[in-house]
């Protein structure tokens, strides 16, 4: 039941729901032209401080992409059923550490979290990190739990992949090691295959980094050791780790004062040490140095940033919960959070009107293809949710178009494209002379060109129910 109750959250109305801009446009023009050209990427797509991730993601998501005919919808349901699978294992790991009931109260809690469902449904590499995470921590509980040593064959591959999903997620390096200073010595050759399977899952890209002098490498270290700047710069210390802590925990209880999201908290942080186990230490641990770790960063911390860290305050609550057993029924305690779990679920968003990303971008791309009549042209669009406008070329690329850029000549009709209101009307964009773009570059840095609208006059308005598209033709 509880696996179709996450199905259900994260399926219904998919096409709808789904959100489908510039990065997910990205991801799919980069596995369809390596798919036509027969030759895998050996870089992944670059983080918001320009350096570029591995290639992992696109590995995990390019058969969905290839046998759903590269429609978005098929590996958006891909990415869902990854987060079904996620919600299973994290089921799995806290019935194993604190019983059946906990288990099914804490990773239920996960199921219906709004906006864990929103991401689940995301073609998007962060979307995929919880679950390589509860994926490295059953290798950690088989090793020191069954002594099921051969596991960190697949705990140095699953880092491998941590690693190139996002770069926060270096953690898991440092973190492996320590672990790996607690086994016995006997262990030494499954050390070193799991040294072995995390380099050979990270090979395509350290072959790539080799041919470019070690560039992203090389710049995300000395990111990650200067802390960055700009957003958070401003803050304390202490400031950046309260923020962090308000995000990550506010997963629990969405929407919840920020005070008692911080008091839970400290209450089951309070609980991991009272009722101390190895696991619970472990994880409570885990859960400090992570957010010290990243409260080192002095750029904006993105919920997604803390997704390396997203499975443990469910696990921790699931101990919280598992130590008061003595003082409070378990069964009270499970229908406190059920009750929690039925009024998350009328969080979520499967009760709101979609973005309809799929179909309003495909809409607008076929009005633009037939309104062109198979002549030259250049796209851009101007207002949008996305910061680019590669979920536009993606299906100009299925259709075999390819618009020219606009800085280029040799065209003679353009297309100015508003999918977000307010959009212009036709008397206000016959007099507007400059126009901005949106970033259209394939990586793109977050330039956005002006447009002169000197030498072209407004044909006419085409108006979609999403939005509007302005047909200029030249002077």
């Amino acid at each position: 039941m509880l696996l179709i109750v996450a199905g259900f959250l994260r399926l219904w109305r998919i096409n709808e729901l789904t959100e489908f801009l510039g990065d997910q446009g990205r991801t799919g023009m980069i596995i369809y032209e390596a798919w036509k050209a027969r030759q895998l990427p050996l870089v992944g797509p670059p983080v918001l401080t320009g350096q570029f991730l591995g290639p992992a993601f696109y590995y995990i998501i390019g058969l969905p992409f290839i046998l759903g005919g590269f429609h978005p919808v098929v590996p958006s349901v891909f990415m869902t059923l990854l987060g079904v699978l996620t919600v299973f294992l994290l089921y799995r790991l806290a019935a194993a550490l604190f019983g059946t009931w906990i288990g099914i109260a804490v990773a239920g809690l996960y199921a219906v979290s709004p906006s864990i469902v929103r991401a689940d449904r995301t073609v998007w590499e962060p979307t995929a990190v919880p679950l390589f995470v509860l994926l490295y921590l059953w290798c950690v509980y088989s090793v020191f739990e069954k002594r099921r040593y051969w596991y960190l064959l697949p705990m140095g591959a699953i880092v491998g992949v941590l690693v190139q999903l996002h770069y926060p997620n270096i953690f898991y390096v440092g973190l492996s090691v320590g672990l790996l200073l607690l086994l016995k010595k006997s262990v030494l050759l499954w050390f070193l295959a799991g040294i072995a399977g995390f380099l050979l899952i990270l090979s395509p890209f350290l072959w790539y980094e080799s041919q470019h002098a070690w560039v992203d490498i090389r710049e995300i270290v000395l990111l990650l050791a200067s802390g960055g700047g700009g957003g958070q710069a401003s803050y304390t210390y202490p400031e950046r780790i309260l923020d962090a802590s308000y995000k990550l925990f506010g997963y629990l209880v969405p929407e919840a004062p920020k005070r008692f999201i911080l008091t839970l908290q400290l209450f089951v942080l309070a609980a991991a040490f009272w009722r101390r186990t190895f696991w619970s230490t472990f994880l409570a641990g885990w859960y400090v140095l992570g957010i010290a770790a990243i409260a080192l960063y002095r750029g904006v911390v993105f919920y997604h940033y803390l997704f390396f860290l997203l499975p443990l305050p469910y696990l921790l609550l699931g101990h919280a919960v598992w130590s008061l057993r003595k003082y409070l029924s378990i069964y009270i305690a499970i229908g406190l959070i059920g009750l929690l779990v039925v009024a998350n679920v009328r969080k979520t968003d499967i009760f709101l009107p979609g973005p309809n990303d799929i179909s309003r971008t495909q809409g607008m791309v076929r009005e633009i293809l037939a309104s062109a009549k198979r002549q030259s042209f250049s796209f851009v669009l101007i207002s949008s949710r996305s910061f680019s406008d590669l979920h536009y070329r993606y299906f100009f690329k299925l259709a075999g178009v390819e618009p020219k850029p606009v800085t280029d000549a040799g065209y003679t009709t353009l297309f100015l494209v508003c999918d977000q209101f307010p959009c212009s009307s036709k008397e206000e964009m016959k007099q507007r002379i400059q126009i901005q773009a949106i970033c259209f570059e394939r990586y793109c840095k977050g330039s956005y060109p002006t447009v002169d609208l000197f030498n072209w006059e407004l044909k006419t308005t085409l108006y979609a129910p999403d939005g509007r598209i302005y047909m200029f033709r030249v002077q």
